[in-house]
């Protein structure tokens, strides 16, 4: 098992999962990973850190390859509680920084996929929300009213750098405004678990 123990600076532990699934294996280079069991480490023995309470410990496996490995998260103090128990990725307007805009695209477009073969639907409606909560992630890159196209600074990955080349008109923030408009938004009370459920929406997608 390959182990990261560099942690990655998450929002919620959603957004950790997520970032696992557009990120290609250090194995094989080619598939994705899916994230496994989570473990606090404040739950092992040899944490003995004053900020072990929200680190988490992430296995994971590859699509492709099946290759496992190890991730460690480092929740941010301020994400932690809202963002870890519902369909929200984080509370805050603030943007990600482990994720660029097109990877939150890429994201809404794999978890959309997802709903036409969930026979559930309960479960189909939690993922959709979902990938409203992504698109609303991509929104949060638009900081000017007077720019229809994400800035720079969006972009982290080469993937989304050529994809805005090629079609920079799928990053039309208007575009990604019609497509929210299409997908529910959450009302009345969410139920919830805890941050390692297995129930969670982000936990099971395909």
């Amino acid at each position: 098992m390959v182990r990261s123990d560099e942690p990655l600076c998450a929002r919620s532990l959603a957004e950790a999962y997520l970032y696992l699934m557009v990120t290609p294996c250090s194995e094989c280079g080619g598939g994705s990973l899916r994230g496994c069991t989570a473990m606090p480490v404040a739950d092992l023995a040899e944490a003995a850190e004053p900020y072990s309470e929200n680190r988490w410990l992430i296995d994971a496996v590859c699509k492709a390859c099946k290759a496992e490995s190890r991730l460690t998260v480092c929740i941010e103090p301020s994400s932690t509680g809202s963002a870890d128990d519902s369909i929200v990725i984080s509370p805050t307007d603030d943007p990600s920084v482990i994720l660029d805009v097109g990877q939150w695209v890429v994201l809404f477009r794999m978890i959309e996929g997802a709903v036409a073969s969930e026979p559930d639907k309960i479960r189909a409606r939690e993922l959709r929300l979902g990938a409203a909560a992504c698109l609303d992630e991509a929104l949060k890159f638009y900081d000017d009213p007077e720019n229809d196209l994400p800035p720079s600074e969006s972009v982290f990955c080469d993937a989304t750098a050529e994809r805005m080349r090629q079609a920079p008109e799928q990053f039309s923030r208007q575009r990604l405004l019609a497509l929210r408009s299409k997908l529910p938004h959450a009302s009345g009370v969410i139920t919830r678990v805890r941050a390692d459920d297995p129930r969670h929406w982000w936990r099971t997608i395909p």
